[in-house]
């Protein structure tokens, strides 16, 4: 990989990729305060880079020490995956000089040493635009009955972070057998905090109880809205119903109709292709990663 200044890209700093990124978009892993949170957390981890056409920045990046698009600090719930960065969709026929294997499809036909297909087996789960009459019927049917029996959609607005993560904590070593990495709620209710602009989503309760939930950042641009769906928990001793399902349903609806209000195109991503995780595929199309080959 050639050095970033034989490339054309210029040293920067967070400023100006906090411009670039306001002018071009990104998505929740690429955005500012995001980064802001984990170089707080591990400073003078990453580095930037910008570059000019005629005087105008037309795109930024960031690098961690090795030269790769991610930031190494990990004890936070935060995945570098799809990776939109901040740059304009005219520039193209240029190289990126910085390492990944899971550029988002957006930057496919812009830099020369990226490659999309056979090369990259990785790939990400981006919802459908629209699911067909047959399946809301279905979904909304089984809503009505979860709402009917006691079950209630909560917007997360209405807990604390400190709620919010005892929830998320709770659901999720549930689901998962007691794996999550941090069982500190303090530790976790700070970074929610941290990053409570961003969060989107709701709760689901049943007869008064915390049943389902999902951490969902959201990054908002002009043109888009870009939702990730991290990880979740749920009460898996609720066998009347699916309430991950229901609670799938209810925030991908609810991203959809924001977008929708906005005019911005829905991007809602439930992460890496994996066929250990088969339910994605109900839900979300299989889209490339792309994976820098020089």
């Amino acid at each position: 990989m050639l050095p970033a200044k034989l490339l054309g890209w210029k040293p920067s700093n967070y400023k100006i990729y906090c411009q670039a990124y306001r002018e071009f978009g990104g998505s929740v892993c690429s955005h500012p305060l995001v980064l802001k949170v984990l170089e707080d957390s591990a400073p003078n981890q990453i580095l930037f880079f910008h570059k000019e056409v005629n005087g105008k920045i037309v795109g930024a990046f960031f690098a961690d020490k090795r030269g790769e698009i991610i930031h190494p600090y990990k004890k936070i719930p935060v995945i570098f995956e799809n990776i939109i960065l901040p740059i304009s969709s005219t520039l193209g026929g240029c190289s990126l000089p910085a390492k990944s294997k899971e550029l988002s499809i957006r930057h496919e036909k812009q830099f020369l040493n990226y490659t999309y297909g056979i090369l990259n087996r990785r790939s990400i789960c981006l919802v459908k635009d629209s699911f067909s009459k047959k399946t809301n019927k279905k979904r909304q049917s089984e809503m009505n009955k979860f709402l009917n029996s006691g079950g209630e959609v909560v917007p997360i607005s209405a807990f604390s972070s400190e709620q919010l993560s005892e929830i998320y904590i709770k659901l999720f070593n549930m689901r998962w057998g007691g794996t999550y990495h941090c069982s500190s709620i303090e530790k976790l209710a700070k970074f929610i905090a941290s990053i409570r602009p961003l969060l989107f989503g709701n709760v689901l309760l049943y007869k008064g109880e915390p049943c389902a939930y999902d951490l969902i950042y959201q990054a908002e641009c002009d043109n888009w809205i870009y939702f990730d769906d991290h990880n979740g928990g749920v009460n898996i001793d609720i066998k009347d119903f699916s309430v991950g399902t229901l609670l799938l349903f209810a925030n991908i609806n609810e991203a959809r109709n924001l977008c929708h209000q906005k005019n911005k195109e829905f991007i809602f991503s439930l992460g890496r292709a994996n066929d250990k995780w088969g339910y994605k595929k109900l839900w979300a199309n299989e889209i490339k990663l792309g994976k820098i080959i020089f």
